[in-house]
């Protein structure tokens, strides 16, 4: 067969890359996801094949289970395996529906079986802990302050939080707009305590802009106006988290399930739970409640006279 650039495999990663953009309308952080999955898969097939540009007809069967078993081999955690598994099945469906493949080579190849992990979280004295590290006497401090309590009180994302701007807060309704995956936006509201450092940031949110000239309409900045990307707010989160929290719980999305798990605590239903986190499905929320009934067994072993007898 001739190669030609329709059946050249990297021709139909950029078609598929328009495809999530244009119909799935994904971001452009998981579209990227995509892409690096999908690299690393043709780098693969060039080795396996010996050829620069894999074709088409090299994405079959026994080449997605050989690129699964280099991958085990190197070392990749069964998660990581399922998730570029999960992108080479959205790959192949693509690829059917646009009749550039008459079988779909994927189908029948199940994801490695995966360890249960439950998500880890802060306890409720550790949050308290570090609210009160910001130094609230600098623009810096109310920002990361309010960062902080944003994470906590809403469980929005990095990618989320990271894009929120000034439209999607509404003080007098007490609530927050929060964009999330797959353009779904949810409405989620605003605690006491969250207004209130609100009140305190926007004026010298507004400050700092009229100071440095810049016109971002973000709702977080830093502290030269500009707003912060998913990395650099990240490791913001990170700094304070380390300072109350071993090394496992000191990364942002330990707070979403921080938010998650004292909502169960404290009595939440996980249907609500669900909205405000925007999951899709319940099965990603009902993680939570393992997590909570597991606190729950901790607290009644310490605290009950006749616990170990029970």
């Amino acid at each position: 067969m001739t190669v030609t650039a329709e059946n050249i495999l990297c021709t139909w990663v950029l078609r598929f890359d328009r495809y999530l953009e244009i119909e799935k309308h994904h971001t452009s952080h998981t579209r990227s996801a995509y892409r690096n999955d999908l690299q690393q898969f043709i780098l693969y097939l060039a080795d396996r094949f010996d050829t620069e540009h894999p074709e088409l007809a090299y994405f079959e069967r026994s080449a997605v289970r050989g690129y699964l078993a280099a991958l085990l081999q190197k070392g990749y955690a069964a998660r990581s395996i399922a998730r570029k598994l999960a992108t080479l099945r959205a790959f192949a469906r693509f690829l059917v529906r646009e009749s550039a493949l008459i079988t779909n080579p994927v189908r029948a190849i199940r994801s490695p079986r995966q360890p249960k992990r439950l998500p880890i979280f802060l306890t409720q004295g550790e949050m308290r802990q570090v609210m009160l590290l910001p130094d609230t006497t600098r623009f810096a401090g109310i920002r990361d302050l309010l960062s902080l309590k944003l994470f906590y009180a809403t469980g929005v994302r990095i990618s989320e939080a990271a894009g929120l701007k000034i439209k999607d807060v509404q003080l007098w309704q007490g609530t927050l707009r929060v964009h999330g995956k797959r353009d779904k936006t949810r409405i989620v509201p605003l605690g006491r305590q969250v207004i209130e450092t609100l009140r305190h940031y926007l004026p010298q949110r507004e400050h700092l802009l009229m100071q440095s000239g810049a016109g971002a309409d973000f709702l977080l900045l830093r502290d030269d106006g500009t707003p912060f990307t998913r990395q650099q707010l990240a490791r913001l989160l990170q700094r304070y988290l380390r300072r109350v929290a071993d090394r496992h719980k000191a990364h942002p999305h330990a707070l979403r399930h921080t938010f998650a798990t004292h909502l169960l605590d404290e009595g939440a239903d996980i249907l609500s739970v669900k909205e405000l986190l925007g999951h899709s499905s319940l099965s990603t929320t009902q993680v939570y409640t393992h997590v909570s009934a597991e606190h729950l067994r901790r607290i009644y072993k310490q605290a009950h006279p006749r616990a170990d007898e029970a």
